[in-house]
């Protein structure tokens, strides 16, 4: 029975966590920084238990749970978020929602099993109650603070402390609120409220990441209309890279399926490199712009290379079956580079500038 308990916190908890990851449309947040944001949490569990034990000298046990608990496990858990948010891999507030996501989710696992070690009696029915309450209260919470940090990164100055703060307040808030619930409440009646703020949070999550995949898309639109010229009918495809499954099952049937996922990965990392010209233009500093333009030069390298593999037989099959706009994106796409354009010559001027001098 304990061994299903163990199983049940841990498999629970990276089920929600896999399932918000997978909501990434364009792949923009780093894995490996997914990783560190889990491991993040779980180091911010012993930081913040040791924390807590030693706030027990100085408040109450009520007072530790509504309002001190709160407050240190959520600026414990969000620390991995703040030093993120300068790295360029930290794109938009969608990778802040999943890597917040990831930090909560670990931090609840470990606290999943010290509530096991406390009450091993209660067993499976405690850590799957747990599971979907709990457990998806610390991943929103520290997802909130990875939306606000995300959503005003590219601020200056005073403007993003305060989006620190603002996060902060919001996921406090919800951990607060959920305790809050908890610790009044008792039976049935604290167990539905849990899982329902539990799964609200998470439904609030998702449609926060949805909405940033939107903005996401047009600024694809915007970048490719700025810097190639190409028309919104041939980003327009772009959107649907939601539904690549049933547009490349022909390519999956006549050239296999390793080929197919080869032009999907060209395809993700196309709209990648839209996404991470915006944000360079948006960056806040040169640093940052710097390691931007490394990053799109490197995703233009990967573009080729997958291209090379796809092979001039299945590009022409795919530009044979897919819209004329698709394939007008897919060749202009990664010429998306970073330096600035030189500005157009302004033809007709200059012949009237001669025409001028010529009367004269």
């Amino acid at each position: 029975m304990i061994v299903l308990a163990i199983a049940t916190a841990i498999a629970v908890p990276l089920l929600f966590l896999y399932l918000i990851y997978a909501l990434d449309l364009y792949s923009s947040g780093s894995f490996q920084t997914v990783a560190s944001c889990f491991i993040w949490g779980l180091v911010s569990f012993f930081l913040a238990y040791l924390a807590n034990k030693a706030a027990l000298s100085f408040v109450s046990m009520t007072s530790l749970i509504v309002l001190v608990a709160p407050i240190l496990e959520e600026i414990f858990k969000s620390l991995s978020l703040v030093y993120y948010v300068r790295k360029p891999d930290f794109t938009y507030f969608v990778d802040g929602a999943i890597y917040g996501f990831a930090s909560g989710i670990a931090f609840s696992i470990f606290e999943n099993f010290l509530y096991l070690a406390q009450s091993p009696q209660g067993g499976g029915a405690l850590i799957l109650s747990r599971a979907f309450s709990t457990c998806l209260m610390h991943g929103s919470a520290s997802a909130l603070v990875g939306i606000s940090i995300g959503r005003l990164r590219f601020g200056r100055g005073a403007t993003r402390a305060a989006s620190v703060l603002l996060g902060w307040a919001a996921a406090i808030t919800l951990h607060s609120f959920f305790n809050r619930v908890i610790n009044t409440w008792s039976g049935v009646q604290a167990l539905v409220a849990a899982i329902a703020i539990g799964l609200g949070g998470v439904g609030l999550i998702a449609l926060f990441i949805q909405l940033g995949l939107q903005e996401e898309k047009r600024w694809i639109e915007e970048t490719l209309g700025l810097k190639l010229g190409v028309t919104t009918g041939e980003a327009e495809v772009v959107k649907q890279l939601d539904n690549l499954d049933t547009l490349l099952a022909p390519i999956a049937a006549r050239f296999g399926r390793e080929k197919a996922k080869m032009v999907r990965a060209f395809l993700v990392k196309e709209a990648q490199l839209g996404i991470k010209q915006k944000v360079r233009e948006l960056a806040p500093n040169e640093r940052l712009r710097k390691e931007l333009a490394e990053q799109i030069e490197t995703l233009r390298g990967e573009i080729k290379g997958l291209q090379r593999g796809v092979g001039i037989y299945c590009m022409i099959y795919v530009r044979s079956i897919f819209p004329q706009e698709a394939v007008a994106l897919w060749n202009h796409l990664e010429e998306l580079v970073d330096e600035e354009r030189e500005p157009r010559v302004d033809l007709w001027g200059k012949l009237k500038e001669k025409a001028g001098r010529t009367e004269g």
